[in-house]
């Protein structure tokens, strides 16, 4: 529950991730945003953007988004190895790099593992960045490796992300593969179409929301500091927000006490004249809103049991060719307005709807004018939408 909570407070029902990746040599942003609604999950928007300032225009402001860095300054190496441990796995993969200079994650498996890496400086710069545009990041995953969390949704064995190929056994990603390649390809999975471009990022967004983990991400204390740093600042937002509403809420207290005891010192500083005269006055608007209120529940009265007879008069006569669409007795004059009388259009009955059959209406008017209650019967529309079908509308003067 507290979890829920946190993430609700953080995301509220939506969640995005945007994508940095490649076209050609250019930067591209993917991005996606997804809705949680009843325990399912929805697109909500999906978008591309060339450059940084773009990606505001679809983001609201003070919503987080997780970001996948995935263009050239990400290396990925596969590793066959028995081995689990960390350190040997990054080892026996970039066995000459300075490690306290770059960030890596890996993705483990039985007996074949992938290590994504990318240089400090330019995650730094890229977040710099991006938090100077007002876009915040609580989340960051490097290269395809974000895909394991949902290759056990797909059941094609080639997958194609924004700049890679995917060769998977099962639920196992077996090969990665660099290729640029414009044509798109659609997958269909548990209800969500999606294209390529965007898997990376769904998958991105989706552990927002169900919070689990695939990968191990060493990124040093660089997401603690994204959370807390976003946490402030939402902290801030909404603190301010509750901060104006509550002095907004004493002034508007205080003008309401002030005014009570105003008026109090007036209406005691008033002539006994006038007191009585306002007493009149109490006494007869209190008497005029009695017989409103009693007319009121005799119109009332008298419809609902009129209305009754009428309705089970017409409704047993319909033929079965017919459809009504209004029944409305006693229909409005003009609208209700306040100190106004209300007016209705008496003894008359407002009858619409639809026939099958055109010959059909006219010989249920002709049996309806039979009824003792009805006066007579005017036709107020009669349209012949399509052949042998019809629209109509008739009032029916009553007795």
């Amino acid at each position: 529950m507290k979890d829920r909570m946190i993430s609700y407070f953080t995301f509220g029902n939506c969640y995005y991730s945007v994508e940095l990746t490649q076209d050609n040599t250019n930067n591209v942003f993917n991005g996606i945003g997804l809705k949680r609604r009843k325990g399912q999950v929805e697109i909500m928007d999906s978008f591309i953007c060339k450059e940084i300032e773009e990606i505001t225009d679809h983001i609201p402001k003070n919503k987080p988004i997780s970001l996948v860095v995935n263009n050239d300054q990400i290396i990925t190496k596969k590793v066959k190895s028995n081995i689990t441990e960390n350190a040997k796995l990054l080892q026996q993969a970039f066995p000459n790099i300075k490690i306290e200079e770059f960030h890596y994650e890996i993705l483990k498996q039985n007996s074949l593992h992938f290590i994504s890496i990318c240089r400090k400086n330019f995650i730094n710069s890229l977040l710099t960045e991006l938090r100077s545009k007002n876009i915040y990041v609580i989340d960051i995953t490097l290269g395809n490796l974000g895909i394991s969390s949902i290759v056990a949704l797909m059941s094609e064995s080639q997958i194609k992300t924004s700049n890679a190929h995917i060769t998977k056994n099962h639920d196992e990603i077996m090969d990665i593969q660099l290729r640029h390649d414009s044509s798109p390809i659609v997958y269909e999975f548990n209800d969500v179409r999606l294209d390529n471009n965007q898997l990376l990022n769904f998958s991105a967004a989706l552990r927002l929301i169900t919070n689990t983990k695939s990968l191990e991400s060493f990124f040093g204390d660089t997401k603690k500091k994204l959370k807390v740093e976003f946490g402030q600042k939402l902290f801030f937002s909404q603190f301010l927000k509750l901060g104006l509403s509550f002095l907004f809420l004493i002034l508007l207290i205080n003008y309401f006490i002030f005014s009570h005891y105003y008026n109090k010192v007036n209406e005691l500083s008033e002539t006994a004249t006038v007191l009585n005269t306002a007493k009149d006055r109490l006494y007869d608007l209190s008497e005029k809103v009695t017989k409103q209120e009693k007319l009121f529940k005799d119109i009332i009265k008298g419809n609902v049991s009129k209305s009754s007879f009428y309705t089970d008069a017409i409704v047993n006569s319909i033929p079965l060719d017919i459809t009504l669409t209004e029944l409305n007795y006693q229909p409005l004059l003009k609208k209700i307005k306040y100190d106004k009388a209300i007016a209705l259009d008496s003894n008359i009955l407002i009858i619409s709807g639809s026939s099958s059959n055109s010959i059909v209406v006219p010989q249920w008017i002709a049996q309806l004018e039979r009824m003792k209650w009805i006066n007579h019967i005017e036709i107020t529309n009669f349209d012949e939408t399509k052949e042998d079908t019809s629209q109509f509308t008739i009032k029916i003067h009553i007795h």
